[in-house]
């Protein structure tokens, strides 16, 4: 307990997590540990074990007008030589990448007029299709890179492209709704398959059979070898996903693929669920009914927007960059990805032992991280963006939640089963709940303020697991929105903050005990000292005031953010606390001497989020750059460096002491250099001076690196006139036997003071020969003769 009670001193970054994708594009490698995701204009390379980006491929082709050129389309492939990746930029570059060496290949152009939209790469990586928005298809060989073919006929913009399998033919889709096939040997078209009535969106080949779907809301089963429908099959919702399932699948239910004849595909789309349908019977066999993926909001929008096949793994990617991977055999999520947060509103930690960390950003959805691996649960129940979020170490697995659909929520965590249930949910605010906090001595109490101005107390109430929410107490609190509530280490004070200027101080039944005025813009958040009777406050006049809770005087203001104090955390038991602001900084202030002891920089934007993990050595913070960075405490490790280090330098003076007494001028010489210690070396330098053979053995024995840096004290040395000689005797050296390059810079500084100690010694010898011949001419006065 007592580390606890000393201050901190240093941060460093422990993890930190951002968005790795936010296009529409996505790939997954032949060995199912990675996906390559499109993120601007670099393509992020993930590791799903581990949910971290391992690498980014951008242009980095020295240009500095490309740096900021989006990535339009990518593909991988594989062959006995290596993997590759292939992207298209909007200006029309094209690269090919070494995906594991991370190494540009090659770079080229696409000759499309316009961007390209679609990339296609055949299974033996001979041959590349670009699609692009000029209604052309170009194939091109991949042996010498160039375009072989360009096929026409294709209208729009290509949205879908895809070579058949062992063929020599390469299928397309655009705007105007029709399936075409070319060969690429000749470039001459072959089929025009003619249904659909929207765009196509997905196809996949199974023998001479091809299955499609698109946002008509149809699949169709075409035969290739007759380029003739076979089958319509309507399912009422628009489809953005299509996979060709195995035959040695097995889905939930023990629904065996293969025994069942004729081709399965698993289809998704604006329902958020993944459908298998047997295709020549057109009967749907499975229907998932848990899915991570929310659906449209409205008819014909988008939830899912791909779907891909790995072994027995599935992968859906949502609307909102979320990828959920799912095993067919039952359907279970193995694994949930948020690719973007977008803006993170608020962050706490929750779990036994806070393993588990709670983000609410811009969604009704509050992500649940386990951090250990960073594996992600949504929790949905909210009809609106989640604002507020809070956490009780009383009962850890109990979390609570506020969002812009006017309610307050209660969530049980099961650490074991990986599940999170709603338990109880509140809605008696008129306008969303921006804040929300519990009680401290117990947890049967949730304090909730809202934009309508009012606080409320939630009673809470468990019965064997069954859990209530009661609004007991009410009060309109403040004449604007409030923006955040504390409650104080006995329950005794709950204290809230608000836009209009004031923070206020309740009793726990919401009766007033007086306004906290001196700030001059609206204050955003509030924290009660642990082991004071003060309470902080954060403003956006860019100052943090605080508080006598005795006589509700300001005691203390502290000065120092450039933009709004955000958010307000206390830490080192009190003595200390950390702040965030709207400029994306992060500073920890000293309570009894008023100062910034430290400022950390890890955000791009504002941070909205700051939570302090139970251990008290990780404090995460989370932005609106759609970013949390986990901080960890390098208090002890700095001091424990710093004092080996001292422990060092004075075994090292000893040693330059002893070897200064020994008389061992050449490694006496070498250690002062080592140790950066100009004065010492200049003593060296003059005993030396007397047996100029001596200090050219010395000079010699040192390494290039060394004398290196005996020519920069060298220089510093020709500006003093006190010490220009010792430096001439450095240089001279250099100049004709050291290892040592001299720049032209540093021969034209040292040769202008050179030229100025010169000129001063031969005035010098001047005036001395005129005293010498004044000397021999001056005679005795008769007088005194």
């Amino acid at each position: 307990m007592a580390s606890q009670f000393k201050l901190l001193e240093s941060f460093e970054v422990q993890s930190q997590y951002t968005a790795f994708f936010t296009g529409n594009q996505i790939a997954w490698t032949q060995d199912g540990n990675h996906m390559l995701c499109q993120d601007g204009a670099k393509i992020h390379m993930l590791e799903l074990e581990s949910g971290k980006v391992l690498c980014s491929f951008d242009n980095s082709t020295g240009d500095s007008d490309m740096k900021d050129d989006p990535v339009t389309a990518f593909s991988v492939c594989e062959d006995e030589f290596g993997s590759y990746l292939f992207a298209s930029y909007r200006s029309g570059l094209m690269i090919k990448w070494c995906r594991k060496k991370y190494k540009i290949l090659r770079t080229w152009k696409s000759v499309h007029k316009g961007p390209v939209a679609q990339i296609a790469v055949d299974e033996d990586c001979l041959y590349l299709a670009t699609g692009g928005s000029d209604s052309k298809i170009r194939v091109w060989e991949l042996a010498n890179f160039n375009c072989i073919a360009s096929l026409k006929g294709c209208q729009g913009v290509t949205s879908v492209l895809k070579f058949r399998p062992n063929s020599n033919e390469v299928f397309a889709a655009g705007d105007d709704c029709k399936i075409r096939s070319w060969s690429v040997s000749d470039g001459a078209e072959k089929l025009l398959l003619e249904s659909h009535f929207s765009q196509v969106t997905a196809f996949a080949f199974s023998e001479n059979q091809l299955i499609s779907a698109g946002r008509d809301a149809v699949i169709c089963l075409w035969n290739l070898d007759k380029g003739t429908i076979l089958k319509t099959i309507p399912i009422f919702e628009s489809i953005e996903g299509l996979v060709l399932l195995p035959n040695d699948c097995i889905l939930p239910g023990n629904y065996h693929v293969g025994s069942n004849s004729g081709p399965h595909v698993a289809v998704a789309g604006e329902k958020g669920v993944v459908r298998v349908w047997q295709v020549e019977k057109a009967k749907e066999v499975y229907v998932q009914s848990d899915s991570q993926i929310s659906p449209s909001a409205e008819p014909g929008g988008l939830a899912v927007i791909s779907l891909m096949l790995n072994g027995n793994t599935l992968a859906m990617v949502g609307v909102d960059h979320t990828i959920v991977l799912h095993s067919l055999s039952d359907f279970k999520c193995q694994r949930l990805l948020t690719g973007y947060c977008d803006e993170i509103l608020d962050i706490t930690f929750c779990g036994k032992d806070d393993t588990h960390l709670a983000v609410a950003s811009n969604s009704p959805d509050i992500k649940l991280y386990r951090m250990k691996d960073m594996h992600c649960i949504l929790l949905k129940g909210h009809t609106d963006i989640v604002l507020a979020l809070c956490a009780t170490p009383l009962q850890p697995n109990l979390l609570a939640s506020s969002a812009k659909d006017n309610s307050v929520r209660l969530w049980v965590v099961d650490e074991e089963q990986s599940t999170v249930t709603c338990v109880a949910s509140g809605m008696i605010h008129m306008n969303s709940v921006g804040a929300i906090a519990f009680s401290r001595t117990t947890a049967n109490w949730l304090y909730s303020g809202a934009q309508d101005n009012c606080i409320k107390a939630w009673e809470i109430k468990n019965s064997d697991g069954q859990y209530t929410l009661s609004s007991k107490h009410s009060v309109i609190a403040h004449d604007k929105e409030i923006n955040g509530l504390s409650v104080s280490p006995n329950d005794k004070i709950v204290a809230s903050a608000s836009q209009d200027k004031t923070a206020k101080l309740w009793n726990s039944d919401l009766t007033l005990i007086g306004t906290l005025r001196g700030h001059k813009r609206g204050v955003w958040c509030a924290r009660f000292s642990p082991a004071d009777q003060v309470l902080a406050t954060g403003s956006a006049d860019c100052t943090v005031r605080l508080w006598n809770l005795a006589d509700l005087t300001c005691i203390k203001t502290f000065e120092g953010h450039d933009a709004s104090v955000l958010k307000l955390e206390f830490v080192a038991a009190g003595l200390q606390f950390l702040t965030s602001s709207g400029d994306g900084l992060l500073k920890l202030w000293t309570v009894k001497n008023s100062e910034c002891c430290l400022t950390l920089d890890g955000h791009e934007g504002r941070v909205w989020a700051l939570a302090v993990h139970s251990d008290k050595a990780h404090v995460v913070s989370g932005g609106s750059d759609s970013k949390f960075v986990i901080w960890k405490d390098t208090t002890v490790e700095k001091q424990e460096q710093a004092r080996k280090e001292m422990v060092e330098r004075v075994e090292q003076d000893q040693t330059l002491s002893n070897l200064l007494h020994n008389k061992m001028y050449d490694a006496a010489l070498e250690l002062a250099l080592q140790l950066n210690r100009p004065n010492t070396t200049l003593k060296i330098i003059q005993t030396l001076s007397e047996d100029k053979k001596m200090l050219r053995a010395c000079v010699e024995k040192l390494s290039p690196e060394l004398q290196e840096s005996l020519l920069q004290l060298a220089f510093k040395w020709n500006t003093n006139t006190r010490n220009c000689s010792m430096a001439q005797l450095i240089l001279e050296f250099m100049l004709t036997e050291g290892s040592v390059q001299l720049s032209t810079q540093d021969l034209a500084h040292a040769l202008a003071y050179t030229q100025k100690h010169f000129q001063r010694l031969s005035q010098l010898r001047a005036d001395l020969h005129f005293l010498t011949y004044t000397a021999a001419r001056m005679t005795l006065m008769p007088d005194e003769a």
